[in-house]
Formats: C-alpha cells, sequence, structure tokens
C-alpha cells in the first residue's frame, strides 16, 4: 500500500493502461531497443543545441538556465545569449518536449521488464512524473524566452528541480535493487 506522497501514484503498474498487445509489445526486448533507440535519437539534437549554449555565464548551456532558480540569474543567462543561442534554446527545449515522454515510457517498460517496482509499486511511475515535470518546465522555459519575463524562472526551477529529484529516486531505487539482484546471486554461492 503506498504511504505518504506515493498516494499519488496508483498501485498498479502503468502498463495496466495500454492494451496487452501494446503493453507486450513495448516490454520485450525488441519494444525497448526500440525505445531506446528513439530516446537517444531524440536526445542527441536536444543535446548538440544545448552544447551551442555554454557561454562564461551558462557553463552548463541549458542546465545552467533549467537551474538558475532567481529572476536576476535568468535574466544574466538571457542577456549572455545572442539571438542564434535563443533560436539554439528554443530548439533544444522543442527537441526536450519529444524526448521527455520518450525517457518516461523508456524507464517505465525498463522498470516493469526488470521487476524494479516489484516492492514498490509507485517506482514505475516516477519517470512519468519526472517527464511531466520535464514538458512543464519546457513549457515555462519557452515562455521565459518568448516573453523575457525573468519572474517565470523560480516556477521552471522548481519543475527542473521535481524532474531531477524524481529521476535521482528512480535511480537509487533501481540501483538498490540491482545491487540486492546481485546481494542474492552471490549469497547463493
Amino acid at each position: 500500500m503506498n504511504t505518504g506522497f506515493m498516494r499519488l501514484f496508483p498501485d498498479t503498474a502503468p502498463s495496466a493502461l495500454l492494451s496487452p498487445a501494446l503493453a507486450r509489445l513495448l516490454l520485450g526486448g525488441p519494444g525497448l531497443l526500440m525505445l531506446a533507440g528513439l530516446t537517444l535519437a531524440l536526445g542527441e539534437p536536444m543535446r548538440t543545441h544545448s552544447d551551442a549554449l555554454a557561454t562564461p555565464v551558462a557553463p552548463l548551456g541549458i542546465l545552467s538556465l533549467q537551474f538558475a532558480c532567481a529572476a536576476d540569474a535568468a535574466q544574466a543567462i538571457l542577456a549572455g545569449w545572442d539571438a542564434a543561442a535563443l533560436a539554439h534554446a528554443r530548439s533544444s527545449l522543442y527537441w526536450d518536449m519529444a524526448f521527455a515522454p520518450a525517457y518516461g515510457i523508456l524507464l517505465v517498460a525498463l522498470s516493469e521488464r526488470l521487476a524494479i517496482g516489484e516492492a514498490r509499486p509507485w517506482l514505475p511511475w516516477l519517470p512519468l512524473a519526472a517527464a511531466a515535470a520535464d514538458m512543464l518546465e519546457n513549457i515555462l522555459h519557452l515562455a521565459l524566452l518568448a516573453a523575457g519575463v525573468p519572474g517565470i524562472a523560480p516556477a521552471a526551477c522548481v519543475a527542473a528541480l521535481s524532474k531531477w529529484g524524481l529521476l535521482s529516486l528512480w535511480a537509487a531505487s533501481a540501483a538498490a535493487t540491482g545491487l540486492g539482484w546481485l546481494w542474492r546471486l552471490v549469497s547463493r554461492r
């Protein structure tokens, strides 16, 4: 049974929302490879555009903007980007709008395929929540770029921190599950 904030997530696996045929496809080896390929294909252009944004004020490119939680920090980053850089920022965010659901679905499929959420049924939902936070962050950053109103930055930062926190929790839980498997394997010998 889910307790605390985990009550936000259903006790059923995300794939239960899909038709059985689609769930089998996505959770099977070819489906996982397809999802991984799609995620990589969408992530590479996003990364390329982000790399073009590295400046002394934004050494991490678009990631610097994600973590600019104060309006003045966001304003300094935007002021350091010329028109070409702002176009790269928009392109990176648009690519991320497709990348977010791709990595969310991939990590859900991995969670279910590897039974990562077996003891914690809320765990496979974390990547979808992270992808939703990522998309909200992208929308807010696109609004920030369009309007130039740095007051949007704190809300975008909260969305970014939520995304990274959820992904970190998923990764830590996945690692703990993997270590548990390894421990059981070594203990049998």
